[in-house]
């Protein structure tokens, strides 16, 4: 295994490649980028940061880049299958990420044993050198809205740091909660939620008797406090439910309470009261819970049918208001044509990836990686070059910054598209007089009604 004594050292490599890449990921990648309470991390003091898992390397992203005007550069934990390759290994550890071994990496060269060493590292880096450790107590990604069950690495690695300084030193836990508008988009929104830090010194004693008890403690004692900064829909048989319910009624309970819909914060927050008053329903009056999932179940499969989204419902629209959306979005035409074109290959280029990855939270990990640090500067230079031969030096200068601004408007041109073709579709269902859509209409009221009784 490769040394990873070096790993907190001072790089200007990764600086200037953390600068750029921090651009393009809080103002080109993400269309919003929120830290909450940044004010809450411990200046100077060993951190151990710990958030939900979710979305492979955009979680660690998120961490990084929310603790990025700290200074210090957090040094991660990952699993270490992803360091099978010396290549992959020494590029993980250029980005500060050390390997955790887990029973199945039994891939030669990795052994249970040697996370002794890593940990034995993590515990040096938060007691000697006030550094900041992240991890993910999941010791794994989910494939939804959920937190998943805690393991104690992260555990084990603060009480070895405590341990190390003869337990004189505060060890802060960090919890952090992630939270995306949607997983897979370019130009999503995404919420790194900070926690108020806390120690756990009340554990030391027993921690020296009891070692693994006293972990268990720690995680037991984590987890609900990321669970507070997240959206954690439990009831995984109504997932889906879950989703549409909170889809449907965060924008109406909003503006019930007079509160910005477009800020994404208070949308995260309208979710969250949602899905407990529903979680509530269920404990309480079960029977009218299983009403409106079977309510909501039917809805679901009514837009299904039809090829929509709830969107379509919330829209108030015109005939002539549709009218001049539609000259707008011949307006946008030209430019929409423009993104395209000179986007079309870096944009799709880790798509040749992503097709072989059977894991789809992993996908937007690959778009970040191959298009943010490869497919979009390459191909942005080869244009610059080009534009360079046959025109003058200004010439091609603006044409190339024209180039992100042009993919941001493609993309967010070819939504308004789709939302405009969808639009026209809801005026023919409603004059055709489409009975899905007017079961949806009325499911849709039903539905509201009852979140507008137990939504408070």
């Amino acid at each position: 295994m490769i040394s990873f004594e070096n790993v907190t050292k001072r790089d200007w490599k990764y600086e200037l490649m953390g600068q750029y890449v921090r651009f393009a990921h809080n103002n080109v990648f993400y269309n919003k980028f929120y830290v909450l309470h940044r004010d809450r991390i411990p200046k100077g003091k060993p951190v151990v940061a710990i958030s939900n898992h979710q979305n492979g390397l955009s979680d660690a992203l998120g961490i990084l880049f929310a603790l990025y005007p700290d200074g210090r550069r957090p040094v991660f934990i990952a699993r270490a299958d992803i360091f099978r390759k010396d290549l992959w290994a020494k590029l993980l550890r250029f980005l500060k990420i050390m390997p955790a071994f887990r029973a199945r990496d039994k891939w030669a060269g990795g052994d249970l044993d040697e996370n002794n060493a890593i940990f034995n590292r993590a515990a040096r880096i938060l007691a000697k050198e006030n550094g900041i450790v992240g991890l993910f107590p999941e010791a794994g990604h989910q494939d939804c809205r959920t937190l998943g069950t805690f393991k104690k690495g992260f555990a084990r690695i603060a009480f070895q740091a405590a341990e190390m300084s003869n337990f004189e030193k505060t060890i802060y836990i960090l919890p952090m909660g992630n939270h995306y508008s949607n997983y897979f988009s370019f130009q999503a929104k995404l919420i790194i939620t900070i926690g108020e830090p806390f120690e756990f010194s009340d554990l030391y004693e027993i921690y020296k008797e009891f070692p693994e008890k006293a972990q268990k403690m720690l995680a037991d004692r984590a987890r609900p406090k990321i669970e507070e900064l997240m959206l954690n829909i439990k009831d995984l048989e109504h997932y889906e439910h879950y989703e549409m319910l909170r889809t449907m009624y965060c924008s109406d309970y909003l503006k019930s309470k007079k509160e910005s819909v477009t800020y994404f914060p208070n949308r995260l927050e309208a979710d969250k009261k949602i899905v407990l008053a529903v979680e509530n329903l269920q404990k309480e009056k079960p029977e009218q819970f299983e009403e409106l999932m079977t309510d909501t179940f039917k809805y679901i499969r009514d837009l299904e049918k039809m090829h929509l989204r709830d969107w379509i419902f919330r829209q108030k629209v015109s005939f002539g208001s549709t009218v001049l959306r539609f000259l707008f979005a011949l307006v946008l035409i030209p430019a929409i044509i423009f993104g395209f074109v000179n986007n079309f290959i870096p944009f799709n280029a880790s798509t040749l990836i992503t097709r072989k990855i059977k894991d789809p939270m992993l996908h937007s990990s690959f778009h970040i990686v191959m298009g943010i640090l490869f497919a979009f500067p390459l191909w942005y230079l080869a244009i610059f070059i080009t534009a360079l031969c046959l025109t003058t030096w200004w010439i091609a200068l603006i044409y190339t910054a024209l180039l992100p601004i042009s993919l941001i408007i493609y993309l967010h041109g070819k939504v308004y598209w789709k939302k405009l073709y969808n639009l026209i579709r809801r005026f023919r269902f409603i004059f055709t007089g489409n009975r899905y859509f007017r079961e949806a209409t009325e499911l849709r009221k039903k539905i509201i009604n009852v979140l507008n009784e137990i939504v408070e």
